[in-house]
């Protein structure tokens, strides 16, 4: 794996990024299909919530 890929500043602006698509989500149904896409990555962690 490449270290750049790791950079500080480019990790920043992917939170960034994530937080401005959360904020256009707000008032959207929870969760919508485009913040289940974003949190798929994440479903093999232990803290991921089951989907009821």
């Amino acid at each position: 794996m490449q270290v750049a890929l790791h950079d500080p500043a480019r990790v920043l602006r992917e939170v960034e990024a994530k937080r401005r698509i959360l904020s256009r989500h707000a008032r959207a149904p929870w969760p919508c299909h485009d913040l289940r896409d974003l949190a798929s990555p994440y479903t093999a962690h232990p803290d991921f919530p089951a989907r009821a």
